[in-house]
């Protein structure tokens, strides 16, 4: 039924854009669109179906797309700039949104037309679209992390395979019980890294940014308090298997071979989970102050200010995020809907974890939208590492990383 449901609407969504495309350009003949995209094989196949599908009721347009890998992206584009060699249309990564906004690369989209999509769009997935408050790009896909366990460790240790911790606290206590060091087996493996520990800062209501915007405030009580958690798992309540540490067995492989009774992951994972045959369970990120709450990531779709056709490539741009695709892409690939709509036609009983994921991403926080988002990484992590090594005491790291962060990144001086 579900699939009748999409297909339906997919066809209904390729007349009502085959009618309105071009609504606000004087029609010129047949036109061609370049895209570059960094989809993996799985999805690129599913994303060729979808153009031939697209071209099929849109005969003056042509699409031509090249795929890039996704590491070499963001150079690519960026020396393409230089050169004035852009695409019409690009798959990005949504940190990298903001820069290519600075540099007056994008189309805006708002100015374009997106009064008939906007609404319908998951507000976490479209905040990375965003820069000073316009709308720069369409989310095309969305993910965060959520909590996986593996669910035979659970009954060894006497837990509930069926039940996973809710809040910190409960995680401790069962980071206890499923931890037996003379095994090599420990309640959690986790990563070094800003991203990767948002979900902690967000469980605690810890800014990062202050209310204006201009400077970091992640050293503020409820900062420390949320990194002292993370540090205390490894260095306390030592049920931290060190994945963050250099040689240490990092994070994913720990939980493939039992290493690591739980990590924090994404539905990127599933798949490689099941085909290992892991008996795993996912469960939301456990409560703190502030409740349960995740990170954002994901993909976006921009266009480029040298496309001769915006509004034919806003079309295509409306047509990759609109209900019926996203219900569909969703469905074949494990993913998260960008558009809300799309979530009624999700298959819960052949994905049974992505109700986990659209539940959790509903409490998700966006990174902080600059322009030089790399470099709070590169700031923060040496810092969260001392931290966790035990050289410097968490107040200490992150007021080191905060003033560096004012310093360098947003121009701010003090602390």
């Amino acid at each position: 039924m579900k699939n009748l449901q999409f297909t339906m609407s997919l066809f209904l969504i390729l007349a009502a854009l085959s009618l309105s495309c071009g609504g606000g350009q004087k029609e010129e003949g047949p036109i061609t669109l370049t895209i570059w995209q960094t989809y993996n094989d799985e999805e690129n196949a599913l994303f060729q179906e979808l153009v031939a599908e697209y071209q099929a009721t849109h005969a003056d347009v042509t699409i031509q797309d090249t795929r890039l890998p996704f590491m070499g992206a963001e150079p690519k584009i960026l020396t393409a700039l230089a050169t004035r060699t852009t695409p019409d249309i690009a798959r990005v990564d949504g940190s990298f949104v903001p820069k290519l906004a600075t540099r007056n690369a994008l189309m805006n989209l708002d100015d374009l037309g997106m009064a008939d999509i906007k609404d319908d769009l998951l507000p976490v997935a479209l905040s990375s679209c965003l820069a000073n408050g316009v709308i720069y790009a369409m989310p095309e896909q969305v993910n965060g992390l959520c909590l996986f366990y593996n669910k035979a460790l659970f009954r060894a240790a006497g837990l509930d395979p069926e039940r996973p911790p809710r809040t910190w606290e409960e995680f401790i206590a069962f980071g206890k019980k499923l931890t037996d060091r003379q095994k090599g087996i420990f309640g959690f493996g986790m990563r070094n890294s800003l991203w990767w520990t948002f979900p902690f800062f967000n469980t605690f209501g810890a800014p990062f940014l202050s209310e204006d915007g201009t400077r970091c405030v992640l050293n503020g009580e409820k900062g420390v308090q949320a990194f002292q958690l993370k540090v205390d798992l490894y260095r306390k309540y030592k049920i931290e298997g060190g994945g963050w540490r250099a040689g240490g067995i990092r994070d994913d492989m720990g939980f493939q071979n039992g290493k690591y009774a739980m990590v924090f992951s994404g539905p990127w994972a599933v798949k490689g989970l099941q085909a290992a045959g892991i008996d795993f369970g996912v469960g939301l990120i456990p409560e703190g102050p502030a409740g349960t709450s995740t990170n954002v990531g994901g993909n976006d779709l921009v266009i480029f200010r040298s496309c001769q056709h915006p509004d034919k490539a806003l079309n295509f741009l409306k047509f990759m995020a609109s209900e019926a695709v996203q219900a569909r892409w969703c469905n074949e690939l494990g993913q998260i809907p960008v558009n809300i709509k799309a979530e009624k036609l999700l298959d819960f009983e052949q994905h049974p974890y992505l109700k986990v994921f659209v539940e959790q991403m509903k409490t998700a926080i966006p990174r902080p939208s600059i322009p030089d988002y790399d470099e709070l990484e590169n700031i923060m992590n040496p810092e969260m590492q001392a931290a966790l090594d035990g050289t410097k005491s968490v107040q200490k790291a992150l007021d080191d990383a905060v003033r560096r962060i004012n310093q360098e990144v947003l121009g701010k001086s003090g602390s």
